[in-house]
């Protein structure tokens, strides 16, 4: 595991807990947050990291063996892991606005371009805009 990661989220569906917990796809999480999904990667989660258990397939008979590791971190008050605080969700929600900015930005600018000077140029073009 990597010393820049800046939080740990553990979980038995990485796609659905991108979106809910981060508000991103899978492919956009950055590489400051890593999605853990078994018991391994869960024992090699540094002391004084930042986690946060994101379950959604809880079987109150069966848990799985990354379910069982955490539970076991989360139980034994093991110090390696940290809370994960409101003041860090509102970081997360500043890098969202920052990224569908920077998106926006971009795309507008594309937009832009592309009616300057190739719809001109293209009767069938201009019917998109």
């Amino acid at each position: 595991m990597s010393e820049d990661v800046r939080l740990y989220i553990v979980t038995d569906d990485p796609a659905k807990a991108s979106l809910d917990v981060l508000g991103c796809f899978l492919s956009e999480v950055p590489s400051f947050i890593r999605i853990v999904t078994d018991a391994a990667q869960v024992s090699g989660i540094p002391p004084g990291s930042r986690c946060l258990g994101y379950w959604c397939a809880w079987n109150g008979r069966r848990l799985s063996d990354a379910q069982l590791a955490w539970e076991e971190l989360r139980s034994f008050g093991d110090p390696r892991i940290e809370g994960v605080s409101e003041y860090f969700f509102s970081r997360i929600d500043e890098w969202n606005a920052k990224r569908r900015q920077a998106e926006c930005d971009r795309l507008a600018s594309i937009v832009a371009e592309y009616q300057g000077g190739a719809a001109a140029e293209n009767p069938q073009k201009q019917r998109w805009f």
